[in-house]
């Protein structure tokens, strides 16, 4: 996995304006983020319902004290 990716999941977490628009133009939102094809692709696959399941999937650096008991 990408820094690039874990930046973007990273304030995906902490930021529910940037989230939505990761997840309803994706190309929009990976502006300016090197993430490879098939990262883009992943990204591009997540729904609302399948996103908290991803972000918690990379460990706790991505969403360490962000959600009670996880930092």
């Amino acid at each position: 996995m990408s820094e690039a990716l874990e930046q973007v999941v990273d304030r995906a977490v902490k930021d529910a304006t940037y989230r939505q628009l990761l997840l309803n133009n994706p190309d929009e939102a990976l502006k300016g983020y090197a993430v490879t094809g098939e990262e883009r692709q992943l990204l591009a696959n997540l729904t609302d319902a399948t996103f908290d399941e991803f972000a918690g999937s990379l460990g706790t650096r991505t969403t360490k004290g962000f959600l009670p008991g996880t930092g």
